[in-house]
């Protein structure tokens, strides 16, 4: 067992009372990054990346970094890219992007929506109970889903974020806050009582309904009981500059989209280093939007319906690039910042870049484009796997790898057979 830094130690005297479970996170230090993973990231562009300038021809390490993923190249030791994973049970569709962590077909939900759980949101059960955020589910495109089968709403606005995670509510707000809590609290305690009164009339099939009923409830329960956990607890005092500028060198900050990406990953960053939260998602939009780049003269969806035609497919390469760039640029943060611990963020957190639509041109939902960096996995290759007639190997397989490198014993999740630990750890 590695003995605690000494600042580790003086930080946690000084702040153990203030931080409920914060003992716990002593204990997670007590592991080499070896180990485990402590954080989760996932980014997802909603139409995912055109096949064709993604992925490598070669595999192992001495693979040709792909088109649209020459920004990455500084990171090639730091990541794995992967061919020819899918979500097999997924039908094609717009809607195969909103269930990339979980791997589960909506229409196939009906009976038992708690299937529809993802992968960040399980992990945020294991990670998020010593932070103020058990996630946070920034951008557009929400591909996050609760327990009881709920898809859950994301944060676009970048000052909205910062002023969330870093601006302290005044007293009087603090006040308001804690009656509409008890309040809340009072009815969800009679719904409780008339929910166990009604079970007893009820049949068995409508028992089940019922424990769907009760699994929302105390989703709703635990978020009240964190938000009163931390409603007197400070912030982290962070200056604005990463929404406002700096006056000193006039520098602006652009807070529209796609513009604001830059500042979303900032943010990202300065979420993990300051402890709010250990699991974060956050997704490009999709839609029509008209970017405005240099030669881009078409809408964002009418791009990837592209039909393989190469004045389009050029256009739509200025925006999966730009993606790629501000990927590469939040992986060279990661690398460059320091834990509590001392030590590159990368090392302890496991970033995950894809997308539930393999072609959007096509809305295939085979071949997905993915990408794994940091969280203490061996890294440097591309797998390329094998296709037995229309599917590949399931992206549950390195679902599970992820999960089990967080220290959860998991051997089952969404659509796996196995796992990737024998290419991974």
């Amino acid at each position: 067992m590695n003995p605690l830094p000494r600042r580790d130690v003086l930080r946690g005297l000084g702040i153990a009372i203030a931080l409920p479970g914060f003992a716990s996170l002593r204990a997670q230090s007590e592991k080499t990054s070896s180990e485990t993973a402590k954080r989760f990231v996932c980014v997802s562009p909603n139409y995912g990346m055109n096949p064709g300038g993604f992925f490598p021809t070669e595999t192992g390490s001495d693979y040709e970094m792909p088109a649209l993923l020459e920004t990455l190249q500084p990171h090639r030791d730091s990541m794995s890219l992967f061919t020819n994973l899918d979500h097999p049970g997924v039908a094609g569709g717009h809607g195969c992007s909103n269930t990339f962590l979980n791997g589960v077909d909506l229409k196939s939900t009906k009976k038992n929506p708690q299937r529809l759980l993802s992968l960040d949101q399980l992990l945020a059960e294991h990670l998020g109970q010593t932070t103020r955020f058990p996630s946070m589910l920034l951008g557009s495109g929400g591909f996050s889903w609760s327990r009881a089968g709920i898809r859950l709403p994301t944060q676009s606005d970048p000052v909205r974020v910062f002023t969330n995670m870093f601006v302290d509510d005044a007293t009087k707000t603090k006040q308001q806050t804690r009656q509409h809590l008890d309040e809340d609290s009072s009815i969800l305690d009679v719904v409780h009582q008339d929910a166990k009164s009604l079970r007893l009339r009820l049949a068995q099939a409508d028992q089940q309904k019922l424990d769907q009923y009760f699994t929302s409830i105390r989703e709703v329960e635990r978020k009240l009981n964190r938000q009163a956990e931390w409603i007197d607890i400070r912030k982290p005092n962070i200056k604005d500059d990463v929404i406002r500028g700096r006056d000193d060198d006039e520098t602006i900050v652009d807070l529209q989209y796609p513009y604001n990406t830059s500042v979303m990953y900032d943010l990202m960053v300065l979420a993990l280093q300051t402890n709010s939260t250990n699991v974060i998602c956050f997704g490009h939009p999709g839609g029509n939007r008209l970017f405005p780049f240099d030669g881009i003269t078409l809408g964002y969806h009418s791009l990837t319906h592209h039909g393989k035609r190469p004045e389009l497919l050029k256009e739509l390469s200025i925006i999966e690039r730009f993606y790629a760039s501000q990927f590469a640029t939040f992986l060279s943060k990661l690398k460059t910042t320091q834990d509590s611990d001392g030590n590159p963020l990368l090392d302890s957190t496991a970033v995950l870049f894809g997308s539930g639509m393999g072609n959007a041109s096509s809305h295939s939902s085979r071949n997905l484009p993915i990408l794994l960096a940091g969280g203490g996995f061996q890294h440097g290759n591309h797998h390329r796997f094998e296709r037995h007639n229309r599917d590949g190997r399931a992206l549950g397989d390195l679902f599970v790898s992820i999960l089990q490198k967080f220290g959860i014993d998991e051997d089952q999740f969404s659509n796996n057979g196995s796992n990737l630990n024998h290419l991974l750890t």
